[in-house]
């Protein structure tokens, strides 16, 4: 078993005892065990063979045992015994966006489903409805989740896909006959969901790179098998295709295999595409049909190919570009490193500042600050900068957005701060003139800098809530807010087509991790992906700018 596969099988451990309504402490061991092992830099195997799974912080003896049994028999008797009591179609129910554990075990008890096809059989029937604690409201709210999770159904972040890509890519390098490969399709574009996984190869060995591809251990299925291509199954639910050319068809093949199809259609409209063999490089091949260079990012034939005929497309925001992260959690609500630990990986990041927005109070399940434990973690950030040469804490706050669009610390409190980011974690279904007013509410807080993941969409889980986007984009331009990406694969909250709106108005963006781990930092890298799809530059964000810029920008 994969570390991805041995923390999914602790976080449906976790699920299931969660259904059955066990001890909630039980739950969240095997729900940090799970985390810590998804997060992990080493492979499991490795740390088996030198007898150090036990060290994985959050693993106890009990999970321990349960770890080298997955890694010594690909299986676990203790999963495959909850899921008798536990059918496995019961847990995939969870991904029905507002199904919770509770709703689920009470469909399950009441009704005996134990699938979401029967769910939704029920839903048409009226069924839902009459059971303990749901009604008519309940009802519709699950089938409009089923809705969702059938259009969602065979896509994954980015965050999951472009890993697997990466590491497929890797292998397929390596592989004899092997000239040039590389990524292409939606991966490449940087989509935030991906339906499958592309991969362009340039090789004089067709029938090795095939066999390649068929014994490669992660691969679950093959499905088609072709003169110059081979698709099959990841895990995940991922499908691949590998499209094989001769190497004087590489750069063409790569622009049409990378492009969206409406972008390729207007490209190559009049285009023999045998007439750009022995190209070098895609900078060559624009340059040979007089356009300039068009970024991977924005092939969706939304303007870019007409901007490029006058040289006129932007400077596209890079990696390197950011010296800063504007969003961070702490051990201090529920981040699992100290201040210190943050700011040195901070540091190896090239930062030169970073921003410590632990949760406000409103969310004790999050371990929410109160205004006293706010205060003492001032005062820690205080004598660590005493101790810093060109590096700076930002003393901030996630403060929660209320129902009515208060906030729950005062303005007392607030403009104390250096820097407030204001989200929204509750209350999701209201209404798209409620849910609108609410952030207008917010915005218009002078000590507001920041909105944090603006709808609220979780990708594949749940969609973002309905507002009245003019309205929230005039009132950031006329508050001088800045909207945030947040770059965590599961959000890229705000996404490329707000993010673009946004520049247009004039707003300012944060591209932030929201990281509740020193890993979660690298997530810059989607959030970066994600504002290069919105065609933003360097000017556009502001944690590109240096400190000095950045902390009067705050002020005025």
């Amino acid at each position: 078993m994969t570390n991805r596969e041995v923390a999914r099988t602790l976080d449906r451990i976790a699920d299931i005892l969660l259904i059955k309504d066990e001890n909630i402490f039980k739950v969240r061991a095997y729900r940090k065990a799970a985390e810590s092992v998804y997060h992990l830099d080493e492979n499991l195997i490795v740390l088996y063979e030198q007898n150090k799974i036990g060290d994985i912080p959050g693993v106890g003896k009990a999970v321990k045992t349960h770890i080298e049994e997955m890694l010594e028999k690909d299986s676990c008797e203790y999963y495959e015994n909850l899921l008798k009591e536990v059918p496995f179609g019961v847990l995939e129910m969870l991904a029905i966006p507002g199904l919770g554990h509770k709703t689920v075990r009470v469909i399950y008890e009441e009704l005996g489903i134990d699938n979401v096809e029967d769910l939704a059989s029920a839903v048409e029937d009226k069924k839902i409805r009459k059971l303990p604690g749901l009604g008519s409201k309940s009802e519709y709210n699950i089938k409009k989740g089923i809705e969702f999770l059938h259009k969602s159904y065979g896509k994954a972040n980015l965050g999951v896909a472009l890993p697997i890509a990466e590491d497929f890519l890797r292998v397929l390098q390596n592989s004899k006959g092997v000239q040039k490969a590389s990524i292409v399709g939606s991966a490449r574009r940087g989509k935030a969901l991906v339906s499958d996984i592309d991969i362009l190869v340039a090789t004089n060995d067709y029938e090795n790179v095939k066999d390649t591809i068929i014994n490669y251990k992660a691969v679950k299925k093959i499905k088609s098998v072709g003169k110059d291509l081979i698709g099959g199954e990841f895990g995940y639910n991922i499908e691949f295709e590998v499209i094989l050319v001769d190497l004087a068809d590489y750069i063409h093949s790569l622009v049409w295999t990378t492009g969206s199809k409406d972008f390729c259609e207007e490209l190559f409209n009049g285009v023999n595409r045998s007439e750009y063999t022995n190209i070098p490089d895609e900078f060559r091949f624009f340059e040979k049909l007089d356009l300039q260079y068009i970024p991977p990012e924005l092939r969706e034939n939304r303007g870019e190919i007409e901007l490029a005929r006058t040289y006129k497309l932007p400077d596209l925001i890079k990696e390197e570009d950011l010296k800063g992260d504007l969003h961070i959690h702490s051990d201090w609500s529920d981040g699992s490193n100290k201040i210190s630990e943050i700011a040195d990986a901070c540091k190896e990041l090239g930062y030169s500042y970073m921003a410590i927005t632990d949760h406000s109070k409103s969310l004790p399940i999050s371990g929410g600050l109160n205004e006293e434990r706010l205060f003492e973690e001032g005062k820690v950030i205080d004598t660590l900068n005493q101790h810093m040469e060109d590096f700076t804490i930002l003393k901030g706050i996630e403060v929660d957005i209320m129902k009515d669009g208060s906030l729950d610390f005062s303005d007392e409190i607030l403009e104390e701060l250096d820097i407030v980011v204001a989200s929204i974690h509750s209350n999701f279904k209201l209404d798209k003139d409620k849910q609108t007013d609410r952030l207008l509410n917010a915005m218009k807080n002078e000590h507001v800098d920041i909105i944090g993941h603006l709808t609220g969409r979780l990708l594949n889980r749940r969609p973002g809530y309905e507002l009245h986007l003019d309205k929230i984009l005039e009132s950031a331009a006329e508050n001088n807010i800045i909207f945030e990406i947040n770059s965590h694969p599961d959000r890229l909250d705000i996404d490329e087509n707000m993010a673009r709106r946004a520049s247009q108005y004039g707003i300012k963006i944060a591209i932030n991790s929201d990281a509740h781990r020193i890993e979660d930092l690298k997530n810059r890298r989607y959030g970066v992906i994600n504002a290069r799809r919105g065609w933003l530059t360097p000017a556009d964000v502001v944690n590109t700018w240096d400190f000095e810029t950045l902390t009067k920008y705050l002020k005025e």
